[in-house]
């Protein structure tokens, strides 16, 4: 039997860059099977036109999401994605349980789930942790950054008629988002969670072990899959998404 819908946290969906949110479909409708409400936050600089959106206004759009959803004190699972963790690490400031119980308020972020993403220690950007070089399959045309060679990087375990679908969504970023700072480090106020893909082409393994262990002590969960596990391997995305509401509420219980 299903749980009540209230009675599971809200999970919101973050995509990277590159790719808006239709990518968690299927896992959307899965968990919302299993009693999860489920958002899903499009980044207002994905297909940018012009391309002059930065990070603040996509930390500013998903923090007004999360708002609403704690104003309607729910508990909030977030799970981003790539880029998107960057957008979620500056978006949750000030909506973690224990700086909104201090506020006499209830519900908050109970967990955030990096998925193959990006963490960035407070005042880095995306360059930085690039080491100031675009990599090769970046394609950078004034100030808008686009792709090539999707299907390896993005989608190598996905079927060619799948890696075409999917290519055919991808849009251009701005180049600006690349290099605007992040402004906090989530790690230190609330439970955080690094979720492994480990054939990713676009964030290779190590790299994501790398930023996962300057968070310390956090949950940690691994799927074999490329940097798309919500098309290749929805159901171990599931399986990912339980184990951060689980431990998540596990964690509110004890503060």
């Amino acid at each position: 039997m299903v749980a009540h819908a209230e009675q599971r946290p809200t999970v919101v969906l973050v995509p990277g860059a590159w790719q808006r949110s239709c990518v968690f479909d299927v896992v959307q409708d899965k968990l919302q099977l299993l009693g999860y409400p489920t958002v899903l936050v499009d980044h207002l600089s994905t297909g940018a036109e012009p391309p002059t959106i930065e990070l603040p206004d996509d930390v500013d759009n998903l923090h007004k999401v999360l708002q609403q959803l704690v104003d309607e004190e729910r508990d909030i699972v977030v799970v981003a994605h790539s880029y998107g963790g960057v957008v979620a690490s500056c978006a949750v400031e000030g909506l973690d349980v224990p700086t909104l119980q201090k506020a006499g308020k209830t519900g908050g972020v109970i967990m955030l789930a990096y998925l193959s993403a990006f963490v960035l220690p407070k005042g880095a950007s995306l360059m930085d942790g690039l080491h100031g070089q675009w990599l090769p399959w970046q394609k950078v045309e004034g100030d808008y950054c686009g792709t090539t060679n999707e299907a390896d990087v993005f989608y190598n375990d996905l079927s060619v008629a799948e890696q075409k679908k999917w290519t055919a969504t991808m849009t251009h970023m701005p180049v600006a988002v690349f290099k605007s700072s992040c402004t906090y480090e989530p790690w230190h106020a609330m439970p955080c969670m690094y979720v492994f893909c480990t054939n990713d082409n676009a964030i290779p393994l190590a790299m994501q072990t790398g930023m996962a262990d300057q968070m310390g002590s956090i949950t940690t969960y691994s799927i074999q899959s490329s940097h798309s596990p919500f098309l290749s391997s929805p159901d171990d995305v599931i399986k990912a998404v339980e184990l951060a509401a689980r431990t998540g509420e596990e964690k509110k219980s004890l503060m």
